[in-house]
């Protein structure tokens, strides 16, 4: 029994000396999972909250680590009849999604809202309206991941047909106008992804075609020719597609490779930022703690002359992934300095240099 004692108050004593070295050093990413571990373990949940918070402020957070701390706000008494607890979940699910672009967290985002607007339950459901800030919050977080998702070559088919289906089901329940609107809208859908170069090409123009058949069949034929002309221009750039998408699968995802094919699409100008910005997303699940990937991505979005303020969003990224990097530092003072102003890039000069952020290799960083 003393011996228990005695490691107890170790833990105790522990624990609360955590914080304050955390203070002096801010960017330990192995310090902070270890308190979360910790604080799990005794089941202290505000505490908890509030170490994950602070990590969360500092580092980026994985999934993994995401969904630990989502699992442990569900498991809540009462959470999903909770309009604060609901929030405070679905802030998690967004900050997770703004952390990296990822397929796993969408269509857990996904699952979780359909959970919520299929309950049984009044008050949960209530509490789900409120806490979404409107009943249609099913369709807003599917137009959501289809829409950060829609360019990944390879995955972006999981998802998109399930907003499809949520359409489609909308259709079956209207009459009228608002049918015939909603029928358009899907077309629509479906002539937008047709366009997208996407491994599932070959599916979704034989989703287009039931669709024509149950809702267009008197103009069936018209209707497939004018589908098969947006079609066929796209399967030639899935073509070209899939030779950087086997030597990617070839090299284990490089970012030799990655580089490669990113040059290709951005030397031909008839592909769009988003599938360019795609593949620096799809790289940096593979190279998340390579300055170098930031810094090239960082570069092509400040190129962009509409898209200034993604810079530094994703420079911002960076820090909390790389805060060794003086060279990504760099690139969030002169951002911030461009959108926000001198007191902004002080701000962040500060922060740098007082925190030691680049003191920090990535062998301390990487847990």
């Amino acid at each position: 029994m003393e011996s228990e004692l005695d490691d107890l108050n170790s833990l105790d004593a522990f624990l609360k000396a955590l914080p304050e070295k955390l203070e002096k050093t801010p960017y330990d990413y192995n310090l902070y999972t270890q308190w979360i571990q910790l604080l799990r373990a005794v089941g202290d949940i505000d505490s908890l909250r509030s170490a994950r918070q602070h990590m969360c402020a500092r580092l980026a957070v994985s999934n993994d680590l995401f969904l630990e701390w989502i699992a442990d706000e569900e498991a809540q008494p009462d959470a999903l009849s909770d309009e604060l607890v609901l929030k405070n979940i679905i802030d998690l699910f967004r900050m997770a999604v703004h952390e990296r672009v990822s397929l796993i967290m969408w269509q857990r985002y996904v699952d979780f809202a359909a959970g919520l607007a299929h309950s049984h339950d009044e008050d949960v459901k209530k509490a789900a309206s409120a806490a979404f800030d409107g009943p249609d919050y099913l369709f807003s977080v599917l137009q959501q991941a289809v829409n950060a998702t829609s360019a990944h070559y390879l995955q972006s088919q999981a998802l998109w047909p399930q907003y499809c289906d949520y359409i489609a089901l909308e259709i079956k329940r209207a009459e009228g106008s608002h049918r015939d609107k909603l029928v358009d809208q899907l077309r629509n859908v479906f002539f937008e992804r047709l366009a997208q170069p996407h491994a599932g090409l070959e599916d979704t123009f034989a989703m287009y075609s039931e669709f024509t058949t149950r809702y267009n069949e008197a103009e069936y034929e018209q209707r497939m020719i004018e589908a098969n002309k947006v079609a066929s221009d796209t399967r030639t750039r899935c073509t070209q597609r899939n030779a950087f998408e086997d030597d990617l699968v070839a090299s284990n995802g490089s970012w030799s490779d990655y580089a490669r094919y990113i040059d290709k699409l951005v030397q031909d100008n008839a592909n769009s930022p988003k599938e360019v910005c795609m593949l620096y997303e799809r790289a940096l699940v593979l190279n998340c703690y390579s300055p170098e990937v930031w810094h090239d991505y960082i570069v092509y979005l400040d190129s962009l002359s509409r898209d200034k303020q993604s810079a530094l969003e994703v420079a911002r990224r960076a820090i909390r992934n790389c805060p060794w990097s003086g060279k990504l530092w760099a690139q969030v003072v002169y951002l911030a300095f461009l959108h926000a102003g001198y007191a902004q890039a002080t701000q962040d000069f500060t922060q740098a240099v007082d925190t030691h952020a680049v003191d920090y290799s990535m062998v301390d960083h990487a847990g």
